[in-house]
Protein backbone atom coordinates (compact mmCIF):
# COMPACT_ATOMS: atom_id res chain seq x y z
CA UNK A 1 0.00 0.00 0.00
CA UNK A 2 1.30 3.08 -0.83
CA UNK A 3 0.05 6.62 -0.06
CA UNK A 4 -0.30 8.98 -2.90
CA UNK A 5 -1.34 12.32 -2.69
CA UNK A 6 -2.91 14.79 -4.83
CA UNK A 7 -5.72 16.71 -5.57
CA UNK A 8 -5.79 17.51 -2.19
CA UNK A 9 -6.58 13.91 -0.59
CA UNK A 10 -4.55 11.41 0.65
CA UNK A 11 -5.29 8.17 -1.09
CA UNK A 12 -3.75 4.58 -0.99
CA UNK A 13 -2.90 1.54 -3.84
CA UNK A 14 -1.69 -1.70 -3.36
CA UNK A 15 1.15 -1.19 -6.47
CA UNK A 16 4.48 -1.89 -4.64
CA UNK A 17 6.55 -1.28 -7.79
CA UNK A 18 5.61 2.46 -7.53
CA UNK A 19 7.51 4.90 -5.49
CA UNK A 20 7.58 5.13 -1.67
CA UNK A 21 5.92 7.93 -0.49
CA UNK A 22 8.04 10.95 -0.38
CA UNK A 23 6.66 14.18 0.00
CA UNK A 24 7.51 17.58 1.36
CA UNK A 25 7.80 19.06 4.65
CA UNK A 26 4.50 20.37 4.42
CA UNK A 27 2.61 17.26 4.80
CA UNK A 28 4.11 16.54 8.09
CA UNK A 29 3.91 20.20 8.95
CA UNK A 30 -0.14 19.61 8.41
CA UNK A 31 -0.58 16.73 9.98
CA UNK A 32 1.23 18.34 13.49
CA UNK A 33 -0.78 21.43 13.40
CA UNK A 34 -4.20 19.09 13.10
CA UNK A 35 -3.91 15.16 14.06
CA UNK A 36 -1.33 13.84 15.84
CA UNK A 37 -3.04 14.77 19.11
CA UNK A 38 -6.60 13.56 18.59
CA UNK A 39 -7.62 11.31 21.36
CA UNK A 40 -10.55 9.45 19.61
CA UNK A 41 -10.93 9.72 15.85
CA UNK A 42 -14.62 7.72 15.63
CA UNK A 43 -16.12 9.87 18.54
CA UNK A 44 -16.99 13.66 18.21
CA UNK A 45 -19.20 15.95 20.16
CA UNK A 46 -22.71 15.31 20.77
CA UNK A 47 -23.05 12.51 19.07
CA UNK A 48 -23.70 8.96 20.48
CA UNK A 49 -20.97 7.18 22.12
CA UNK A 50 -20.82 2.77 20.79
CA UNK A 51 -21.77 0.71 23.35
CA UNK A 52 -19.34 -2.02 24.74
CA UNK A 53 -19.22 -4.82 27.19
CA UNK A 54 -16.04 -5.50 28.58
CA UNK A 55 -15.02 -7.67 31.66
CA UNK A 56 -12.86 -6.30 34.64
CA UNK A 57 -9.56 -6.69 36.67
CA UNK A 58 -12.09 -7.65 39.13
CA UNK A 59 -13.57 -10.71 36.73
CA UNK A 60 -16.73 -8.72 36.79
CA UNK A 61 -18.79 -7.68 33.22
CA UNK A 62 -19.09 -3.87 32.93
CA UNK A 63 -20.93 -1.84 29.62
CA UNK A 64 -21.74 1.26 28.69
CA UNK A 65 -25.25 0.91 28.18
CA UNK A 66 -25.82 -0.53 32.08
CA UNK A 67 -24.49 3.01 33.23
CA UNK A 68 -26.93 4.98 31.60
CA UNK A 69 -28.22 7.50 33.80
CA UNK A 70 -24.95 8.31 35.57
CA UNK A 71 -22.60 10.42 34.24
CA UNK A 72 -19.88 8.22 32.75
CA UNK A 73 -16.02 9.10 32.33
CA UNK A 74 -13.86 6.53 30.14
CA UNK A 75 -9.76 6.78 30.25
CA UNK A 76 -8.03 4.56 27.65
CA UNK A 77 -4.45 4.28 29.08
CA UNK A 78 -1.12 1.84 28.47
CA UNK A 79 0.35 0.47 30.67
CA UNK A 80 4.33 1.74 30.27
CA UNK A 81 3.46 5.16 30.00
CA UNK A 82 4.16 7.56 32.71
CA UNK A 83 1.56 9.86 31.63
CA UNK A 84 -1.63 7.05 31.47
CA UNK A 85 -0.32 6.58 35.38
CA UNK A 86 -0.68 10.41 36.12
CA UNK A 87 -4.35 10.36 34.46
CA UNK A 88 -5.28 7.31 36.60
CA UNK A 89 -3.96 9.33 39.88
CA UNK A 90 -5.59 12.67 38.70
CA UNK A 91 -8.97 10.27 38.37
CA UNK A 92 -8.83 9.24 41.13
CA UNK A 93 -8.72 12.37 42.97
CA UNK A 94 -11.90 13.57 40.95
CA UNK A 95 -13.33 9.86 41.75
CA UNK A 96 -13.17 11.15 45.71
CA UNK A 97 -14.19 14.80 44.76
CA UNK A 98 -17.17 13.49 43.11
CA UNK A 99 -18.00 10.67 45.51
CA UNK A 100 -21.66 11.66 46.07
CA UNK A 101 -22.85 12.22 42.13
CA UNK A 102 -24.00 9.61 40.14
CA UNK A 103 -20.38 9.17 37.91
CA UNK A 104 -19.32 6.40 36.74
CA UNK A 105 -15.08 6.05 35.93
CA UNK A 106 -13.50 3.16 33.56
CA UNK A 107 -9.74 2.81 32.89
CA UNK A 108 -9.93 0.42 30.07
CA UNK A 109 -6.79 -0.79 28.51
CA UNK A 110 -5.97 -3.66 25.63
CA UNK A 111 -2.98 -4.83 27.91
CA UNK A 112 -3.81 -7.97 28.34
CA UNK A 113 -0.48 -9.85 27.92
CA UNK A 114 0.44 -7.94 31.10
CA UNK A 115 -2.36 -8.75 33.61
CA UNK A 116 0.03 -9.46 36.83
CA UNK A 117 1.30 -5.99 35.88
CA UNK A 118 -1.71 -4.51 35.49
CA UNK A 119 -3.09 -5.81 38.96
CA UNK A 120 -0.05 -4.27 40.28
CA UNK A 121 -0.72 -0.75 38.95
CA UNK A 122 -4.33 -0.96 40.68
CA UNK A 123 -2.57 -1.83 43.86
CA UNK A 124 0.15 1.17 43.96
CA UNK A 125 -2.21 3.45 42.58
CA UNK A 126 -5.24 2.04 45.19
CA UNK A 127 -7.40 2.85 41.82
CA UNK A 128 -10.97 2.97 43.20
CA UNK A 129 -12.73 2.34 40.16
CA UNK A 130 -12.66 -0.51 37.53
CA UNK A 131 -9.84 -1.41 35.16
CA UNK A 132 -11.53 -2.90 32.38
CA UNK A 133 -9.58 -5.47 29.47
CA UNK A 134 -10.19 -4.71 25.77
CA UNK A 135 -9.48 -8.25 25.13
CA UNK A 136 -10.01 -7.78 21.22
CA UNK A 137 -9.59 -4.43 20.85
CA UNK A 138 -13.16 -3.53 20.25
CA UNK A 139 -13.64 -0.13 22.13
CA UNK A 140 -9.67 0.81 20.65
CA UNK A 141 -11.35 -0.05 17.00
CA UNK A 142 -15.14 1.76 17.52
CA UNK A 143 -13.80 4.70 19.61
CA UNK A 144 -10.68 5.28 17.07
CA UNK A 145 -7.98 5.46 19.64
CA UNK A 146 -5.64 7.79 18.55
CA UNK A 147 -3.68 8.74 21.30
CA UNK A 148 -2.47 7.72 24.66
CA UNK A 149 -4.19 8.22 27.52
CA UNK A 150 -7.32 9.28 25.87
CA UNK A 151 -10.21 10.48 28.01
CA UNK A 152 -13.89 10.73 27.39
CA UNK A 153 -17.46 12.46 29.37
CA UNK A 154 -20.16 10.56 28.58
CA UNK A 155 -23.63 12.52 29.23
CA UNK A 156 -26.58 10.03 30.94
CA UNK A 157 -27.89 9.21 27.59
CA UNK A 158 -24.52 7.48 26.00
CA UNK A 159 -23.72 10.75 24.69
CA UNK A 160 -20.07 12.28 24.09
CA UNK A 161 -19.54 15.97 26.21
CA UNK A 162 -16.13 16.33 26.42
CA UNK A 163 -12.95 14.62 24.41
CA UNK A 164 -9.68 14.87 26.07
CA UNK A 165 -6.72 13.96 24.19
CA UNK A 166 -3.24 13.35 25.67
CA UNK A 167 -1.97 14.61 29.49
CA UNK A 168 -1.57 18.60 29.86
CA UNK A 169 -0.51 20.26 33.16
CA UNK A 170 -4.48 21.36 33.49
CA UNK A 171 -6.08 17.82 33.06
CA UNK A 172 -7.19 17.00 36.04
CA UNK A 173 -8.74 21.13 36.24
CA UNK A 174 -10.27 20.52 33.18
CA UNK A 175 -11.79 18.03 33.87
CA UNK A 176 -13.38 18.59 36.84
CA UNK A 177 -14.69 21.81 35.29
CA UNK A 178 -16.55 19.34 32.81
CA UNK A 179 -17.59 17.21 35.40
CA UNK A 180 -19.37 20.31 37.72
CA UNK A 181 -20.91 21.28 34.46
CA UNK A 182 -22.04 18.21 33.18
CA UNK A 183 -24.22 17.08 36.36
CA UNK A 184 -25.48 20.61 36.61
CA UNK A 185 -23.04 21.33 39.74
CA UNK A 186 -21.99 25.25 38.26
CA UNK A 187 -23.06 27.02 34.84
CA UNK A 188 -21.66 27.86 31.73
CA UNK A 189 -21.23 31.28 32.67
CA UNK A 190 -19.73 30.28 35.83
CA UNK A 191 -17.39 28.55 34.16
CA UNK A 192 -16.10 31.14 31.64
CA UNK A 193 -16.02 33.20 35.03
CA UNK A 194 -13.48 30.97 36.09
CA UNK A 195 -11.41 30.60 33.25
CA UNK A 196 -11.05 34.47 33.44
CA UNK A 197 -10.56 34.28 36.98
CA UNK A 198 -7.41 32.40 35.80
CA UNK A 199 -6.62 34.52 33.07
CA UNK A 200 -6.00 37.26 34.78
CA UNK A 201 -3.55 36.08 37.38
CA UNK A 202 -1.46 35.79 34.70
CA UNK A 203 1.04 38.45 33.81
CA UNK A 204 0.50 41.38 31.22
CA UNK A 205 3.33 39.60 28.72
CA UNK A 206 1.88 36.27 29.25
CA UNK A 207 -1.87 37.31 28.67
CA UNK A 208 -0.16 39.41 25.48
CA UNK A 209 1.34 35.89 24.86
CA UNK A 210 -1.34 34.33 24.79
CA UNK A 211 -2.51 36.49 22.45
CA UNK A 212 0.01 36.29 19.39
CA UNK A 213 -0.25 32.36 19.75
CA UNK A 214 -4.15 32.37 19.09
CA UNK A 215 -3.64 34.86 16.20
CA UNK A 216 -1.08 32.72 14.84
CA UNK A 217 -3.07 29.61 14.72
CA UNK A 218 -5.96 31.96 12.63
CA UNK A 219 -3.61 32.75 10.45
CA UNK A 220 -2.48 29.33 9.64
CA UNK A 221 -5.98 28.15 9.48
CA UNK A 222 -6.17 31.21 6.59
CA UNK A 223 -2.67 29.99 4.64
CA UNK A 224 -1.12 33.23 5.75
CA UNK A 225 2.11 30.78 6.76
CA UNK A 226 4.77 34.09 7.01
CA UNK A 227 2.18 36.12 9.03
CA UNK A 228 1.72 32.91 11.19
CA UNK A 229 5.62 32.46 12.02
CA UNK A 230 5.90 36.35 12.82
CA UNK A 231 2.71 36.03 15.78
CA UNK A 232 4.66 32.90 17.20
CA UNK A 233 7.40 34.70 17.20
CA UNK A 234 6.06 37.63 19.23
CA UNK A 235 4.80 35.03 21.28
CA UNK A 236 7.64 33.49 22.64
CA UNK A 237 9.72 36.54 22.74
CA UNK A 238 6.91 38.39 25.43
CA UNK A 239 6.40 34.80 27.47
CA UNK A 240 9.70 32.48 26.88
CA UNK A 241 8.17 30.00 29.20
CA UNK A 242 5.01 28.99 26.63
CA UNK A 243 5.47 25.48 25.23
CA UNK A 244 3.02 25.98 23.12
CA UNK A 245 4.27 29.14 21.53
CA UNK A 246 7.65 27.38 20.96
CA UNK A 247 6.15 24.50 19.97
CA UNK A 248 4.59 25.97 16.91
CA UNK A 249 7.09 28.32 16.41
CA UNK A 250 9.29 25.16 15.59
CA UNK A 251 6.62 23.84 13.10
CA UNK A 252 6.37 26.94 11.30
CA UNK A 253 10.41 27.16 10.99
CA UNK A 254 10.50 23.27 9.78
CA UNK A 255 8.06 24.27 6.84
CA UNK A 256 10.52 26.54 6.02
CA UNK A 257 13.36 24.06 6.38
CA UNK A 258 15.10 26.59 8.32
CA UNK A 259 16.01 22.98 10.42
CA UNK A 260 18.46 24.54 12.84
CA UNK A 261 16.51 27.19 14.55
CA UNK A 262 13.20 24.74 14.16
CA UNK A 263 15.15 22.29 16.96
CA UNK A 264 16.16 25.01 18.95
CA UNK A 265 12.50 25.78 19.45
CA UNK A 266 11.42 22.18 19.45
CA UNK A 267 13.91 21.76 22.39
CA UNK A 268 12.58 24.20 23.64
CA UNK A 269 9.15 23.44 23.73
CA UNK A 270 9.83 19.54 25.46
CA UNK A 271 12.29 21.69 28.11
CA UNK A 272 8.81 23.40 29.07
CA UNK A 273 6.69 20.22 28.38
CA UNK A 274 8.38 17.08 28.30
CA UNK A 275 5.30 15.30 26.95
CA UNK A 276 4.16 17.44 23.59
CA UNK A 277 4.16 14.69 21.02
CA UNK A 278 4.32 17.34 18.64
CA UNK A 279 7.33 18.96 19.22
CA UNK A 280 8.98 15.26 19.76
CA UNK A 281 7.69 14.68 15.85
CA UNK A 282 9.01 17.74 14.46
CA UNK A 283 12.18 17.45 16.14
CA UNK A 284 12.55 14.02 14.51
CA UNK A 285 11.78 15.55 11.28
CA UNK A 286 14.25 17.86 11.54
CA UNK A 287 17.08 15.66 12.30
CA UNK A 288 16.28 13.48 9.49
CA UNK A 289 16.39 16.89 7.18
CA UNK A 290 19.75 17.54 8.65
CA UNK A 291 20.86 13.99 7.84
CA UNK A 292 21.07 12.84 11.55
CA UNK A 293 19.54 9.52 10.82
CA UNK A 294 20.07 8.13 14.09
CA UNK A 295 19.01 11.19 16.50
CA UNK A 296 15.74 10.81 14.53
CA UNK A 297 14.83 7.40 15.06
CA UNK A 298 15.62 7.78 18.68
CA UNK A 299 12.98 10.37 19.14
CA UNK A 300 10.59 8.92 16.86
CA UNK A 301 10.42 5.61 17.94
CA UNK A 302 9.54 7.44 21.25
CA UNK A 303 6.99 9.02 19.53
CA UNK A 304 5.09 5.72 18.39
CA UNK A 305 5.22 4.18 21.83
CA UNK A 306 3.31 7.31 22.72
CA UNK A 307 0.76 7.64 20.30
CA UNK A 308 0.67 4.02 18.24
CA UNK A 309 -2.14 5.37 15.89
CA UNK A 310 -0.37 8.52 14.73
CA UNK A 311 0.41 8.53 11.17
CA UNK A 312 2.59 11.10 11.31
CA UNK A 313 4.98 9.33 13.28
CA UNK A 314 5.30 6.45 11.10
CA UNK A 315 5.34 8.63 8.34
CA UNK A 316 8.76 9.75 9.82
CA UNK A 317 9.92 6.83 10.48
CA UNK A 318 9.01 5.68 7.20
CA UNK A 319 10.68 8.41 5.72
CA UNK A 320 14.05 8.23 7.86
CA UNK A 321 14.35 4.32 7.50
CA UNK A 322 14.15 5.29 3.75
CA UNK A 323 16.88 7.77 3.79
CA UNK A 324 18.89 5.06 5.49
CA UNK A 325 18.24 2.69 2.72
CA UNK A 326 16.44 0.46 4.77
CA UNK A 327 13.38 -0.20 2.44
CA UNK A 328 11.22 -2.71 4.43
CA UNK A 329 11.61 -1.11 7.44
CA UNK A 330 10.35 2.15 5.14
CA UNK A 331 7.72 -0.04 3.98
CA UNK A 332 6.20 -0.92 7.08
CA UNK A 333 5.70 2.22 8.51
CA UNK A 334 4.32 3.67 5.32
CA UNK A 335 1.70 1.32 5.24
CA UNK A 336 0.93 1.89 8.67
CA UNK A 337 1.26 5.88 8.28
CA UNK A 338 -1.75 5.24 5.01
CA UNK A 339 -3.61 3.00 7.66
CA UNK A 340 -4.54 5.69 10.31
CA UNK A 341 -5.29 7.96 7.65
CA UNK A 342 -7.80 6.58 5.96
CA UNK A 343 -10.15 8.92 7.23
CA UNK A 344 -8.04 12.21 6.96
CA UNK A 345 -8.75 14.55 4.18
CA UNK A 346 -6.04 16.64 3.27
CA UNK A 347 -6.24 20.51 2.10
CA UNK A 348 -4.52 21.83 -1.39
CA UNK A 349 -1.74 22.89 0.25
CA UNK A 350 -0.62 19.70 1.55
CA UNK A 351 1.60 18.94 -0.83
Amino acid sequence: MTAHLFAGKYTCSNNWSTPLLVTGVALTVFLLFTTSCWGFRNLEVGRAVPDFALQGLDGKSYSLSQSKGSLVVILYWRIGQERSHSALEALKSLAKEFSDQPIRIFAITKDLQEKSKLESVRKTLDIPFPILIDRKEEVYSSFGIFVFPATAIIDKKGTALFLYSGLRDEYRTELSQQIRLALGLITAQELEKEKQKKGAQLSKEQRKALDHVNLGKKLRDRLLDEKALQEFKKAVELDPGNAEGHELLGLSLLEKEKTDEAIASFKKALQLNPRSTDAQVGLGSAYRLQGKNDEALEILKKGVFLCPSSAIFHLELGRTYESMGKTAEALQHYKKAAECSLKVKWPQYAK
